[in-house]
């Protein structure tokens, strides 16, 4: 198995597959609208605002590997988790899938190399790097979902660790 491998699985792991932790789709499986804006207090965010979270950064670092430009990013990281403009929390659920999908296709046609070369002109950390931290990204995000679903009771164990 290589590298190029490793990061397909690994995606697979955070996207739609129980490993040694819990994956997107099982997070998010049997949520409604109250539980996807419920938050345990004014400092946290909801299950709905990780999901946009998740997708500004996905889609971003994507957008990157495939070689199209994206914009100097302005503000905090906070403004990440803005839901504002999203319709739905099932189209922001969809939009990861989508995003997940176009991540674990650009990376079954990238070679080995690209893993090896710099994010961008402007950075010089190469993608192995930027790939190791989405998919930790993805899984420290995944959890939160699943305290906050515990939190609120709405976690079902048997779709996942417990």
């Amino acid at each position: 198995m290589n590298r190029k491998d490793i990061f397909i699985k690994q995606l697979a792991y955070t996207n739609n597959e129980n490993g040694w932790f819990v994956s997107f789709e099982n997070a998010v499986k049997g949520l409604t609208d109250e539980n996807v804006t419920w938050k345990p207090n004014d400092s946290a965010n909801s299950i709905q605002e990780i999901i946009v979270h998740l997708n500004f950064w996905n889609r971003r670092y994507l957008n990157l590997f495939e070689g199209n430009g994206v914009k100097a990013f302005e503000g905090t990281n906070d403004v990440t988790f803005s839901s504002e403009g999203t319709k739905s929390w099932e189209e922001a659920a969809d939009e990861f899938r989508s995003i997940m999908k176009r991540w674990t296709a650009a990376l079954q046609e990238s070679t080995e190399e690209k893993l090896d070369s710099p994010i961008s002109e402007n950075r010089e950390d190469p993608w192995h790097t930027a790939l190791t931290n989405l998919t930790i990204h993805n899984a420290y995000h995944i959890g939160q979902i699943i305290t906050i679903r515990k939190q609120q009771g709405s976690w079902n164990p048997e779709n996942g660790v417990h």
